[in-house]
């Protein structure tokens, strides 16, 4: 048994190489400063950060806003998304933390060992589409399809930390990780070869961005890049 925590454990936080032209795993994580919880699903996502083959994203959702503490990062846009999520799993609540894999796979955000199984599940969908960034163009390249992919530029600060002063976490010190502050839908792609102008990438301190492709039919993440 030993053996195989130790095992699990070198899979999540050793770092690894994502090979040429293969897509990141997007993890997504709801959550909030006023879920008790929550911490260890957050500190468990900003290990998951540290993967060059994943994207990680922490969406502050504002439904426990009212039992105390105000999440200072939480939008009411984020919960809307995560109840998109629930309508796609056929859930009839949401809840947190959550974790969603690829826009395909769901699990508490603390079952650290399914969410490890599901990151790069079924990845052969997004053979042949390609994604690149030359500095001011988005270029999208891949066969024609009739579906509708969203494209998503996404901005989130890397680390932050708050001292929470009311509600369920009282008292503590919470550090956040990859905490998404935009999430804008520049646009659609259809297949074929598409440009899409960017402009310069501005980051501001502590912050990161990227882009995203999401199926509109089923929420499934095609591919991502870090800008």
């Amino acid at each position: 048994m030993l053996r195989i925590i130790l095992l699990l454990t070198l899979l999540v936080f050793t770092p690894t190489h994502a090979p040429a032209n293969e897509r990141l795993s997007v993890v997504e994580l709801f959550t909030s400063q006023g879920c008790s919880s929550c911490p260890p699903a957050d500190a468990f996502l900003g290990k998951l950060a540290k993967r060059p083959d994943v994207l990680a994203l922490a969406y502050h959702v504002d439904y426990w806003d009212y039992i105390g503490w105000e999440d200072v990062h939480a939008k009411a846009a984020f919960s809307d998304r995560q109840r998109d999520y629930a309508k796609k799993f056929n859930l009839r609540y949401v809840y947190t933390p959550q974790m969603i894999v690829n826009g395909t796979y769901q699990s508490s955000g603390n079952k650290q060992h399914a969410v490890i199984g599901s990151i790069k599940n079924d990845l052969s969908s997004s053979k042949g589409l390609e994604v690149s960034h030359n500095g001011t163009v988005l270029n999208i390249t891949g066969s024609d399809h009739n579906d509708t992919i969203s494209i998503y530029h996404v901005r989130y600060l890397k680390e932050v930390t708050t001292e929470v002063r009311r509600g369920e976490n009282r008292g503590k010190t919470l550090t956040d990780y990859h905490i998404v502050t935009s999430l804008k839908k520049l646009g659609n792609w259809q297949g074929g070869s598409q440009s899409l102008p960017l402009g310069a990438v501005n980051k501001e301190e502590n912050e990161d961005q990227a882009i995203f492709l999401q199926r509109q039919s089923d929420m499934k993440i095609l591919t991502a890049i870090k800008l």
